[in-house]
């Protein structure tokens, strides 16, 4: 394999393919060859050697582009910050200490100065040898994700990088071999730049410059690859084995890694199931990169992690923390390691186990309640598919509180019976177990949890949902939403159409579709998010329903606010429309305070 600081150095065919993008003017995969791939990094370094120094904010939805805007600003002495998310303000904040900015979606950005990655370089025919990148100089500031407080700015050198690459090649290269190398996890974070961009780039491997959230797109596109290799995170993954297609994969799909949270073991024991491979769990932080691995395939039941060959780890005696040591760790502790907020127990030879965090450890009256371990086992109840707690105070008293995402028996039964009966179900389950104060005191339905794009759950976000705006709010009848996307002007939501809404059995029987008016409160809901406010009408300009939305479908709800002040909404899949109109507004009204 070639090291990073001396990729773009290594003497491979001109016409070795690097990676594959989708062309839509041709509505094809287009394959990128390392001629081209040098000369998108040559073009773009020599536009960037003309602009001041200092750093470049890289923000991109294609992860070739995230490639080629990397290496040129290696390559031209400067280091990449890439923003924890895409929200304005995040990228006003970030702007005000950037140079400028590499991105391939102008329309994400607020305003100020921008290069795309490919269409903004000098042409030029003089391609001088580079030199070699130092091994200690900057490369990249990525952000924590925020599960523990706020999100962090965590600078990784070149060699944390380059290293942490080695590493993974010793690890599983030989059973990759020459797949190509898909990733649903974000390249913007430190999991999807290692497994999806450098590893591939390092090991003469292809890797697919898209990230394909739904999983017929993920299935199908991966298929037609033929050998592969899926770096995923457990949210998506936990939607590839519902797919009625995932079997597919078997004989085709090498290897599967989730990283950014555990993984279900029922979820690792349906991908062994279905593709006769256990997935691969990597354990790891922004500030430590990778620590451990472990692969709870069917029948082994095994939750003992692994440490990478290059990591020392101890356990801190007094809260049995694990603290981690090894050349992948960018923060500066001197010779005493990283202490994370993971509680474990360390065996003799060496493995672990994982007991929950520090910090999901809270105080209810006089009594510490792990909630990590009640997560656990509300999670083993037939009504629920998902659930993660929190401690939060109000009038000055702690209180445990519950975000749940039912089973579709748990859809069912709330349908039925009502949200009161199903939360009285649902606490029946920790009765025998937990003393009746610790029971969560606030409850959540959401048909999801609030991931990031690795699929972590982040504290402030879970927060939000208990938080006294809208805290009555009920979302049954709410898409599942896969993906968001800022503007300075619009907003963009990636959703699924859930199988069990409540108006189906009447909308109609034996035919289901959503309702008109149903799409239209999406998007309003989506508007309400852009607006800051519940948006109230004045006049529907122009409105047309063009194509029904049925269970299951995948689509895209964009509302754009124009200097007129009216809102443009569309909402559209693949190969269909939707819904298409115009409402002007009268005004906004803020959401009222309400308290559960």
């Amino acid at each position: 394999m070639n090291p990073v600081c001396s990729l773009l150095l290594s003497q491979r065919e001109p016409a070795a393919e690097v990676a594959r993008r989708w062309d839509s003017s041709s509505e094809t995969d287009h394959r990128v060859s390392w001629l081209q791939f040098r000369e998108d990094v040559w073009s773009l370094r020599e536009r960037l050697i003309r602009e001041p120094n200092g750093p470049w904010i890289l923000l991109t939805d294609d992860a070739y582009c995230f490639a080629v805007g990397l290496f040129a600003l290696w390559h031209s002495g400067r280091y990449a910050i890439s923003p924890p998310n895409r929200q304005p303000e995040s990228l006003r904040s970030l702007q005000t200490r950037a140079v400028g900015v590499i991105c391939d979606r102008p329309d994400w950005l607020p305003e100020g100065h921008f290069l795309h990655p490919l269409l903004d370089g000098i042409e030029t025919n003089d391609f001088r040898e580079l030199e070699p990148l130092a091994r200690d100089s900057e490369a990249i500031e990525l952000y924590t994700s925020g599960t523990t407080g706020g999100e962090k700015p965590i600078m990784k050198c070149i060699s944390h990088l380059e290293d942490e690459v080695a590493e993974i090649e010793a690890l599983w290269g030989e059973g990759v071999q020459g797949a190509m190398i898909f990733a649903t996890a974000s390249h913007q974070h430190l999991y999807g730049l290692l497994f999806g961009v450098l590893w591939p780039l390092g090991t003469h491997r292809v890797f697919h410059s898209r990230h394909f959230l739904h999983a017929e797109e993920a299935i199908q596109n991966m298929i037609s690859a033929q050998d592969c290799v899926l770096a995923s995170v457990p949210t998506h993954l936990k939607r590839l084995v519902r797919h009625g297609g995932t079997s597919g994969l078997n004989g085709v799909c090498r290897l599967i890694f989730s990283s950014g949270g555990p993984l279900q073991e029922a979820t690792a024991q349906k991908i062994e199931e279905l593709l006769e491979i256990p997935p691969i769990e990597v354990l790891g932080s922004t500030e430590t990169g990778g620590i451990a691995w472990r692969s709870q395939g069917k029948g082994k039941g095994s939750d003992l992690w692994v440490c990478f060959p290059s990591v020392d780890l101890e356990c801190e005696s007094d809260q049995d923390v694990m603290r981690v040591s090894s050349p992948f760790v960018s923060v500066d502790t001197g010779d005493v390691g990283f202490v994370t907020g993971d509680r474990i127990s360390l065996l003799a030879d060496g493995t672990f186990r994982l007991e929950g965090r520090v910090d999901h450890v809270v105080k209810i009256g006089e009594k510490r309640i792990d909630l990590t371990r009640m997560e656990s086992d509300l999670r083993e109840h037939r009504l629920i598919d998902e659930v993660a707690l929190l401690g939060i105070e109000k009038e000055a008293v702690m209180r445990v509180a519950a975000a749940v995402v039912p089973s579709s028996e748990g859809w069912r039964f709330l349908e039925d019976e009502g949200r009161r009966l199903y939360g009285r179900e649902i606490r029946s389950t920790l009765v025998e177990s937990w003393d009746p104060v610790m029971h969560p005191r606030y409850w959540r339905m959401v048909h999801q949890l609030p991931e990031d794009s690795v699929g972590k759950l982040t504290k402030e976000a879970l927060a939000g949902l208990f938080s006294s705006a809208g805290f009555n709010e009920f979302l049954m009848d709410r898409p599942i939403l896969l993906d968001e996307f800022y503007g300075s002007h619009f907003i963009e939501r990636a959703c699924q159409v859930p199988e069990d809404l409540s108006c189906f059995p009447g909308h109609f029987p034996g035919n289901p579709m959503v309702p008109g008016v149903l799409e239209i409160d999406w998007a309003l809901d989506t508007a309400s998010q852009l607006l800051g406010g519940a948006p109230r009408i004045s006049k529907i300009d122009s409105l047309k329903f063009l194509t029904t939305l049925r269970p299951g479908d995948f689509f895209r709800v964009n509302v754009r606010k124009s200097q007129d002040g009216k809102l443009r909404l569309r909402i559209w899949g693949d190969d269909a429309e939707f819904v298409k109109g115009t409402i002007s507004l009268a005004a906004i009204t803020r959401a009222k305070e309400e308290v559960s």
